[in-house]
């Protein structure tokens, strides 16, 4: 896909913050002046668009949008806040507070809001898609809310961008309590219209046995793999606790202590 990055109408200047995001997209910025989106597209004939926001960047490409927006994350912690509801993803991975959470898929980062909330300490998010990487750190860098149980969280996350096998191997033994994988279903849930963007940015390949094996090494206590509940992925990965939910979907469990 091709994509350029861009300002509001007429910004004249580049900020520091700017900068320090096209380095991390490695995308080349092109001015706006007070050129329509699609112009701008069709002149440097580009699949997409990145506008650079104060509130975050935004991803503009065939009619749809992508940018970092925390609404799961803030459903499923406000669930467990007002209602006491059990939050599957943290019942699969029996995180308690000062876990260490690594998140080996973070897409969009609720998984990992939701997980430093939680624990109540930093959670690192790994993302293989330079694009998604860059516009989700800016997106939770420049986020603003006066709600103090969802900023903070969102504080907490260190997003990097990485292969999860290659930095799983650089790790140490033990490094982190839970180690965590939500791969992108390769038949996706027909009620998951809003995640179309992030599919078509995401890296499709399936996760590998190799990664489950470093991932054990790296854990003290869970891998944790979210997976579709009548699928083959929970079997070709060899694990064999299954913590089904209420919906389609189930976390396959690993223990390792």
């Amino acid at each position: 896909m091709n994509l350029i990055v861009t300002s509001p109408l007429a910004a004249e200047t580049k900020s520091a913050e700017l900068e320090q995001f096209l380095t991390d997209i490695d995308l080349p910025y092109v001015p706006r002046g007070r050129k329509s989106l699609p112009k701008l597209m069709q002149e440097y004939q580009a699949d997409g668009v990145v506008v650079w926001k104060v509130d975050g960047p935004v991803l503009y490409f065939d009619n749809e949008q992508f940018f970092f927006h925390p609404n799961m994350a803030k459903i499923r912690i406000g669930a467990f806040r007002k209602q006491g509801q059990v939050d599957p993803m943290i019942e699969a991975c029996g995180l308690k507070a000062g876990d260490r959470f690594l998140d080996c898929t973070l897409g969009l980062g609720a998984d990992a809001i939701v997980a430093a909330y939680f624990t109540r300490t930093k959670v690192m998010g790994l993302e293989s898609s330079q694009v998604i990487t860059a516009i989700i750190k800016w997106g939770m860098r420049q986020f603003h809310s006066d709600i103090s149980w969802l900023s903070e969280p969102i504080r907490n996350i260190e997003v990097i961008h990485a292969d999860h096998y290659e930095f799983l191997a650089q790790l140490d033994s033990k490094s982190f309590d839970v180690v965590y994988f939500d791969p992108m279903f390769r038949q996706p849930l027909l009620k998951s219209q809003p995640l179309s963007p992030l599919r078509r940015l995401a890296d499709p390949r399936p996760l590998s046995r190799d990664t489950i094996k470093q991932a054990c090494r790296v854990a003290r206590s869970r891998v944790v793999v979210k997976e579709r509940y009548q699928g083959e992925e929970f079997k070709r990965l060899g694990i064999e606790i299954i913590h089904s939910t209420s919906g389609q979907l189930a976390y396959g469990i690993i223990n390792v202590s």
